[in-house]
């Protein structure tokens, strides 16, 4: 399902591949870019560019990543916004 995101295909294409297109493919995504890991190449590169930066602190891609949490709950919804009311 990835590959068909990343080529902009539907599933249906993508199932037609023969076993070879898809082995250049799954190479292509282990050992050169993995498809849907936007977000962690980013944090790598940020990562980089802070490290002479960071006085000696050991600088995490996590940090630089967005936090996946399930979606809140209308009573959590409200209990944020009644923070905000304060």
């Amino acid at each position: 399902m990835r590959l068909a995101g990343h080529l902009g295909k539907s599933i249906r294409e993508v199932e037609q591949f023969d076993a070879h297109e898809l082995r250049e493919w799954l190479a292509f995504h282990r050992f050169v870019a993995p498809f849907g890991d936007e977000w962690r190449q980013t944090a790598r590169t940020i990562v980089a560019t802070l490290a002479p930066y960071s006085s000696g602190r050991a600088l995490r891609e996590e940090d630089y990543m967005p936090i996946e949490k399930p979606p809140m709950t209308g009573a959590e919804i409200a209990a944020e916004l009644a923070k905000l009311k304060r």
